[in-house]
């Protein structure tokens, strides 16, 4: 699929932001609209931190605080800034944002459709 397009990544961000009327990105829309870049760090930065809790093959707590994942947020945010740049011509990173922004939106929308009908 590409770099920073991952079901996960979506998946993610539905179950935070996108999840019911009440969730931030649905009420504060206009500061989701396009996704947060920084946002989408931090979405990568909590899939790393499952990733290492599960990295010996059984599940180990591991706290998710700045002081453990600060220096890795950082890291993904730097990434992500730095595809920014160099896609710049293309505005890649918008059209990724905007993208998770509006899926979730339509998911949101179609569960709803969905309950309601049922």
């Amino acid at each position: 699929k590409g770099v920073y397009k991952t079901e996960l990544l979506q998946e993610g961000i539905n179950l935070m932001w996108f999840m019911n009327w009440n969730d931030e990105g649905v009420i504060h829309h206009k500061y989701f609209n396009f996704f947060p870049v920084r946002a989408l760090a931090l979405v990568l930065t909590a899939i790393e931190c499952c990733i290492n809790e599960w990295l010996q093959g059984i599940k180990e707590d591991i706290k998710f605080t700045s002081a453990t994942y600060g220096a890795v947020y950082n890291s993904h945010l730097g990434s992500l800034l730095c595809f920014d740049e160099r896609t710049a011509p293309y505005k890649l990173l918008e059209r990724i944002c905007t993208n998770l922004h509006d899926i979730g939106w339509y998911v949101l929308t179609y569960s709803s459709v969905l309950t309601f009908m049922l």
